[in-house]
C-alpha cells in the first residue's frame, strides 16, 4: 500500500519554506480532507452500481448497461438528475427539522468514514477504540431518517421511516 506519510511530509517541508508553519499545517489538513472526500466519493460511486447490478441478478435483468461502457456513468448521470428535480415543500411539516435530517444521513457517513485507517498520514482519526467509534458514528444516519420521517408530520411517514 502506499505511504501517505511521506507524500506529506515532503509537502509539510516544501509548504514550511514558503509560508508560516500553521498556515502550513492548515493547507496540509484541508489537501488530505479533500483526498478522503474524493476517495469517499469514487467509493460510494462504486459501491452503487456494485448494488444495483447485483440487484439486477436478483431480478434476471441486466442492470444498469445504457449510459457509458457497461453502464458506468449512470450513476453520475443520476447524480445530475437529482440535482435538477424541483424541491418539494411539505405544508404542514417542521421544516428545520425537516431539513436537517438529510445533513445528519451525510455527516454520520462521513464521520464514520473519517476513522478508517486507510494508510499512514491519511487518516482523519486515529485512536484505539475505532471499531467502536465507526459502529457509533455510523448508527447516526438511523436518526436522520427516523428524523425524516418524523418531522414530515406525516403518520405514513413515520411508518416508512421506522
Amino acid at each position: 500500500m502506499f505511504d501517505f506519510g511521506i507524500v506529506t511530509n515532503w509537502i509539510h517541508t516544501q509548504l514550511t519554506a514558503v509560508m508560516s508553519e500553521s498556515l502550513a499545517i492548515f493547507l496540509e489538513c484541508v489537501l488530505i480532507g479533500i483526498c478522503l472526500l474524493l476517495l469517499y466519493v469514487v467509493i460510494a460511486i462504486i459501491m452503487i452500481y456494485m448494488e444495483r447490478k447485483v440487484c439486477a441478478a436478483f431480478q434476471c435483468r441486466l442492470g444498469p448497461t445504457r449510459v457509458g461502457p457497461w453502464g458506468s456513468i449512470q450513476v453520475i448521470c443520476d447524480v445530475f438528475k437529482m440535482l435538477t428535480k424541483e424541491i418539494i415543500t411539505i405544508r404542514h411539516s417542521d421544516r428545520f427539522l425537516y431539513n436537517l435530517a438529510p445533513y445528519l444521513v451525510i455527516l454520520a457517513s462521513v464521520t464514520a468514514f473519517a476513522c478508517i485507517p486507510i494508510s499512514r498520514g491519511l487518516e482523519i482519526l486515529d485512536f484505539n477504540v475505532g471499531v467502536l467509534f465507526f459502529m457509533a458514528a455510523s448508527s447516526i444516519g438511523i436518526v436522520g431518517i427516523l428524523l425524516a420521517g418524523w418531522s414530515s408530520n406525516s403518520k405514513f411517514s413515520l411508518i416508512g421511516a421506522m
